[in-house]
């Protein structure tokens, strides 16, 4: 087994930023913005920037822009930061050349959804797609990325970590982007202390932390990662209430958010208002104009964000 623990069996929870990729205003990767996103991941204490997943529009990427854009985070990232790169892609043939390249500069891990146009329907498919995967990258622990709404493949993640454990020598573990608070609970329980279970719902930090998660994935971190560390201080010193009221602000944030134009465009809106401008989203998406984005501001200020905490 290839370890990838950031995870302890204390309360504190270990916070890995999804980062967004940025673009130019013609929408061309701005690999300058890379030092500023590695920048403010370290002033607040991010364990690791994850690249090229959902946030980072690693689907509407050629994979000459993927390297690209891992080669940068690689560069930038060398010995402050960790680099988990998502790899999944459509094509299995595509995600071993990007694992392989990821292994090739540097990076800490690989993960990766599984192929979702033509979508494995069996757990021993998904499994033998995510071994092909891992295996071009012998080196890197691998992490499988169930985020079913994006996919489609609806398989339980934790039948997947079962027969995952046993195929895929490099398999450390799992992030998990879904809602299913059981099938989420079965994984922490399955994965014991051998795997690490990345909560990949923000909305869902505090009730998977008292669930036993100590660690999460996910992409409202770019703006909002010092309101959900102040959470977890206020969870770990038995503060609840205070707790709560923080994760009550950051799911109002987060819905807001969502409410201008789709929760990726709006937290990217909200990484630009309140950490690093990483530019619009690659079409179809539709990001929102200036008057949409002055009036986010104004919606979450008047919630009581400010980006600094809670």
């Amino acid at each position: 087994m290839t370890s990838l623990r950031y995870s302890s069996d204390g309360p504190d929870m270990a916070l890995l930023t999804a980062v967004f990729t940025p673009f130019t205003e013609t929408g061309e990767l701005a690999l300058d913005t890379v030092p500023k996103q590695a920048d403010d991941l370290l002033a607040w204490g991010s364990a690791a920037a994850y690249v090229g997943g959902t946030a980072g529009e690693g689907a509407s990427l050629s994979t000459a822009e993927r390297m690209a854009l891992v080669e940068r985070w690689c560069e930038v990232a060398a010995g402050r930061l960790d680099v988990i790169v998502h790899v999944g892609h459509s094509s299995v043939t595509e995600a071993r050349r990007l694992a392989e390249h990821a292994e090739s500069v540097g990076a800490r891990a690989i993960s990766a959804v599984p192929p979702y146009f033509h979508r494995p329907e069996t757990v021993a498919a998904l499994v033998d797609a995510c071994a092909a995967i891992a295996g071009a990258a012998p080196t890197l622990p691998f992490t499988y990325y169930h985020i079913p709404s994006m996919t489609g493949v609806n398989l339980r993640a934790s039948d997947v970590l079962l027969e995952a454990r046993e195929k895929i020598p490099t398999f450390a573990g799992l992030k998990f982007a879904h809602n299913d608070m059981v099938d989420l609970q079965r994984c922490l329980h399955v994965a014991g202390g051998r795997h690490e279970i990345f909560v990949g719902v923000a909305k869902l930090v505090l009730a998977a932390w008292q669930w036993g998660a100590r660690a999460a994935i996910g992409s409202v971190y770019n703006f909002a990662g010092p309101l959900f560390r102040q959470l977890l201080d206020h969870a770990a010193r038995g503060e609840l209430a205070e707790a709560q009221e923080c994760q009550l602000l950051a799911q109002q944030v987060i819905d807001a958010a969502a409410r201008h134009g789709g929760e990726l465009t709006g937290f990217k809106a909200m990484g630009a208002l309140f950490a690093v401008d990483c530019g619009g989203c690659r079409p179809p998406l539709v990001s929102p104009g200036p008057e949409r984005a002055a009036a986010l501001r104004a919606e979450v200020t008047a919630l009581g964000f400010t980006g600094r905490g809670c």
